[in-house]
């Protein structure tokens, strides 16, 4: 779970990041004198800004959201806020993050609570087999 944590931060630092970007080169554009070139320049640059508002408003919605999941507590069964573990990789369930990285071999993917696997998934437990749309799922942990 530290492996999401990690990939959200890294993630929320580079839309901060990008905001302050831009909102540098909105300060640089309000001291040009170019004319009609200017202005378009200058609203480039505020749209772009409100898109980035606009996504780390989401990231951080997404970052306070898997927190409330309790992440770090243990669980013996599939539910919001579980780890997976398969032999073709592992599950967090309870974001739409996507993949994300653990090490250079594992293949970890962040669902969201309401994903078909992730309900197909729901109430299993570590040992428990799971054929879904014609893969068999063989869960090797669950945390």
């Amino acid at each position: 779970m530290a492996a999401l944590s990690a990939a959200m931060d890294a993630e929320l630092r580079r839309a901060s990041d990008q905001f302050e970007a831009l909102r540098a080169s909105l300060e640089g554009e309000s001291r040009s004198t170019a004319g009609d070139k200017h202005e378009t320049g200058r609203a480039m640059v505020q749209l772009e800004m409100e898109q980035a508002v606009n996504r780390l408003a989401r990231l951080e919605g997404m970052a306070r959201d898997w927190e409330r999941l309790g992440p770090e507590a243990p669980r013996a069964v599939v539910g919001p806020g579980a780890g997976v573990v398969t032999p073709d990789g592992g599950f967090v369930i309870g974001l739409a993050w996507g993949s994300f990285e653990v090490g250079p071999d594992l293949d970890w993917r962040a669902i969201s609570s309401d994903a078909p696997l992730a309900l197909a998934l729901k109430g299993l437990r570590a040992g428990d087999v799971l054929d879904f749309r014609g893969k068999r799922w063989e869960l090797l942990a669950v945390f």
